[in-house]
């Protein structure tokens, strides 16, 4: 008698209740999948990963407790054989080379569809390894930039964080602040790390 393949276990991890509960009940109609319950932290995804031993966990990389891409080797380390996908809502090519250093198996933008998101999943418990997002194209020319602002994107590029910077700046933590804050509207980021991405794609920093 032919025996049916197991049902792919799928752990959903993200702060936003809403998507994380919407994209849980999409994979749940889908036949060859079981979707766990949801987790909105780090802590309940690793727990979920000890106690139901999922085969693979899709995670938001911006979480409030753990960053996403180091959450990868935690997760990895609870069960080296289950497969990561970074969920990003502003993929870039940095941010898929990171994900992919610190052992993700995918990185997908987060508007996918539903039907990208499965297939990535089975490719995932297939044991295919480095699926990259789908990047949007960015301006083909440079921001322009004041020249402390430059400065202080030179700064993060290089990974000093903002105490660091107001030291070497001779400048307040306050003002720093109020730069990083700047950048990132310039360059549409939510996060230092995506500026410094940006800034890296679209050539105004060496990668």
């Amino acid at each position: 008698m032919d025996t049916q393949p197991p049902l792919i276990r799928t752990l959903v991890v993200d702060d936003h209740r809403s998507y994380a509960e919407a994209l849980t009940m999409a994979l749940g109609r889908v036949g060859d999948l079981e979707p766990l319950p949801c987790a909105r932290s780090v802590a309940e995804a690793l727990e979920s990963v000890r106690r139901n031993l999922p085969d693979v966990v899709l995670i938001d990389w911006q979480m409030p407790d753990v960053d996403g891409l180091d959450a990868i080797g935690r997760i990895k380390a609870i069960r080296t054989t289950t497969s990561v996908i970074v969920i990003s809502g502003h993929a870039s090519p940095e941010l898929e080379r990171m994900a992919q250093q610190a052992g993700a198996a995918a990185m997908l933008p987060k508007e996918s569809s539903v039907a990208d998101i499965v297939s990535s999943v089975r490719r995932c418990k297939e044991g295919e390894m480095w699926q990259g997002a789908s990047v949007a194209a960015r301006p083909a020319r440079a921001i322009s930039l004041t020249p402390r602002e430059s400065e202080i994107l030179w700064l993060l590029a290089k990974g000093r964080d903002t105490q660091r910077i107001a030291d070497e700046l001779v400048i307040s933590l306050h003002t720093v602040r109020g730069y990083v804050k700047a950048l990132r509207a310039k360059f549409g980021a939510s996060t230092r790390l995506e500026v410094v991405a940006i800034a890296r794609e679209i050539g105004m920093i060496p990668s």
